[in-house]
């Protein structure tokens, strides 16, 4: 293994997987998320230890592809390593293999460093010095772009936050903004369908007892492509976009 990637295996328990058995989408996340902060506290940048300084990590963009998920009880190992950077983003890639070392997902993430006192974007360079990032190709050659904006729609659900959904940072968790995308699907559909591709653009905050507006839009027929918005019902900002991909079963 090349140096500065990290590696960790999960087993997947019988709450991490859908009603179908496998392992759930959100769970991969979750699993991402984790060894992604181990890694970044083996580095010395994890957010305990960037907020001591007033500073801390937020996930901004992500592409995930999957080709096949594990079930309950198999091990899903996920390899992360830093991966370069684009503007103010630190990237960061990552690799899932299965219990037999096969591949069966990839993904691409993009991290803002935010001051909190200022809430906003700082200079990435010097932590990117410390993650010591491994550059060249990425695992997935898509490059991450802004997602277009939502102009129609043909679903939507409504959602409030709630104390559970709220990390470390104090606001909204990022797995909580891709619950609400998924549950956005019309159910129907959902049944029949696996997801196979998430782009997600997380753009603002949002906190407890806010209300969600989740939209959807199909933009295949038939249906194998969404695209979607999360917005603020109260001001009306807009706090997450995504596209999203499916395969029959």
């Amino acid at each position: 293994m090349k140096p500065n990637i990290y590696q960790d295996t999960f087993r997947i328990r019988s709450y991490e997987v859908d009603c179908r058995g496998r392992l759930s989408i959100l769970s991969i996340f979750n699993f991402m998320q984790e060894a992604a902060s181990s890694h970044a506290d083996a580095l010395g940048v994890s957010i305990q230890q960037l907020l001591s300084n007033n500073y801390t990590w937020l996930l901004s963009r992500l592409k995930i592809k999957m080709t096949s998920y594990p079930v309950w009880t198999d091990r899903l190992t996920v390899l992360t390593w830093p991966s370069g950077t684009q503007r103010l983003f630190a990237l960061r890639d990552f690799q899932l293999k299965d219990q037999n070392d096969n591949t069966v997902g990839a993904a691409v993430s993009a991290w803002l460093i935010i001051d909190t006192h200022k809430r906003r974007p700082a200079r990435i360079a010097p932590f990117v010095k410390r993650l010591k990032p491994l550059e060249g190709d990425h695992i997935l050659p898509d490059t991450l772009d802004k997602l277009q904006p939502l102009n129609e729609f043909d679903d939507e659900r409504k959602f409030q936050v709630r104390f559970r959904d709220l990390d470390i940072n104090q606001h909204v968790n990022n797995a909580s903004y891709v619950e609400w995308v998924l549950e956005s699907i019309p159910v129907a559909f959902n049944k029949n369908a696996i997801l196979s591709e998430l782009e997600i653009n997380f753009l603002a905050e949002s906190f407890l007892h806010d209300h969600i507006i989740a939209k959807c839009q199909s933009e295949s027929m038939p249906s194998r492509l969404f695209r979607h918005s999360l917005f603020r019902e109260e001001d009306g900002q807009e706090l997450v976009r995504a596209r999203t991909v499916w395969q029959s079963q």
